[in-house]
């Protein structure tokens, strides 16, 4: 059964990271009327809300998302899904190192999973402090490693490991950016291969709906 627009719109506004303040701020639209949209009432009328086309141009506008796709999902046109992402609740704990590739996409690395999703510049901003926030390390342009993941370091390759027998992915540190943030690694790699279960309990545990690219 296919999403209905209001719970569309819904997963594109977290998946932009937007409050429901923000979302009226870029749409022009109020932070209740997004809402009963995005809960499918009209609280007056009884009856689910569909926006309009002019209504929902400004959704596609602010949450940067394909507008034909917006008609369709709210039936104003009909035709053939062209997916060019899907909505992918993601629990943060579970990625190992965070990467952003020279075309702007974000690639979330896992240790059996790997997902990418594009954002713009100013949202990548917001997401690169969130992610700093989290306990995500920057160890080299473009890297982010989950302090809560690391387990060894070999200052002979230069490389970061997730795994104590220093098998599986991996990232490569420059001699200098490894001087400068040794002391952040050490500390993590102690804590992550004590069992210390404070430390795991305190784990990045955030999740984030993300939109997965299945078309590039």
């Amino acid at each position: 059964m296919e999403i209905s627009i209001g719970k569309y719109l819904e997963y594109l506004r977290m998946s932009c990271g937007y409050s429901l303040r923000d979302a009226a701020k870029k749409t022009n639209l109020s932070h209740g009327y997004i809402r009963d949209v995005e809960l499918g009432d009209n609280r007056s009328a009884g009856s689910q809300i569909i926006p309009m086309p002019q209504t929902l141009k400004k959704f596609a506008d602010a949450y940067t998302a394909s507008f034909d796709e917006l008609m369709r999902i709210a039936g104003h046109v009909h035709s053939d899904p062209q997916l060019e992402f899907e909505f992918v609740e993601l629990d943060f704990s579970t990625i190992l190192y965070v990467e952003v590739d020279y075309n702007n996409n974000i690639i979330y690395h896992g240790d059996s999973c790997r997902y990418i999703e594009r954002k713009s510049l100013h949202d990548f901003i917001i997401f690169e402090e969130q992610l700093e926030n989290n306990r995500f390390l920057k160890v080299q342009g473009g890297l982010y490693a989950n302090l809560f993941k690391i387990k060894a370091y070999d200052s002979k390759s230069g490389r970061l490991y997730f795994k104590e027998n220093m098998e599986g992915h991996y990232l490569e540190l420059s001699w200098i950016r490894a001087s400068k943030i040794r002391k952040i690694i050490s500390n993590a790699i102690s804590k992550n291969t004590e069992k210390n279960l404070e430390h795991t309990l305190n784990s990045n545990s955030f999740t984030k709906i993300i939109r997965n690219i299945v078309s590039n």
